[in-house]
């Protein structure tokens, strides 16, 4: 008797550091650009979506979205673009590729017509006044080429976040 619960014990046991590591490659897969990445500072084109399933957030196109793709392009293929900071510290596309560049460089997938980088959307919260107009976005790049967003700026300084009072009507 004592054996079977010594083994459904070491099966619990076992199990929950299954799970564990699981949760915690998790994390580490989402989180390794923010801790190993390059800061770069991206140009967008955002637009400022409301989902009542999603809450409030901002879909954000970049600019180096719009480069001349290669071709024979299929949805799914992964293009990467070359980056190079201009004057202003913004990183603008230098080279696109289907292979792996030199130097810094993002990860896109083709989807439709578009490229995605994984960091087009930004969420906050319900009745935050978050300002869409030139404003940049600060990220980071792992090696790998996957990108994490860090936070949104607005004339190169981080942006500053006002929440509107809540009513009983808003």
């Amino acid at each position: 008797m004592e054996t079977k619960a010594h083994n459904l014990r070491t099966r619990l046991v076992v199990g929950l550091i299954v799970l564990l590591v699981i949760l915690l490659g998790m994390w580490a897969y989402l989180s390794w650009p923010h801790i190993s990445g390059t800061d770069v500072v991206l140009a967008t084109r955002p637009v400022d979506p409301f989902d009542p399933f999603r809450g409030q957030y901002m879909i954000i196109n970049y600019e180096i979205a719009n480069v001349e793709r290669p071709e024979g392009l299929t949805n799914g293929d992964h293009v990467y673009i070359g980056l190079q900071p201009d004057a202003e510290g913004i990183a603008r596309a230098t080279t696109v590729s289907t292979t792996v560049p030199d130097g810094l460089f993002i990860r896109g997938t083709l989807e439709g017509r578009s490229l995605r980088f994984g960091i087009e959307q930004f969420f906050f919260e319900h009745h935050a006044d978050v300002p869409t107009r030139d404003i940049t976005v600060h990220a980071k790049i792992a090696a790998s080429g996957r990108a994490g967003i860090v936070g949104l700026l607005k004339e190169g300084k981080p942006v500053e976040i006002e929440y509107k009072a809540v009513t009983l009507t808003s």
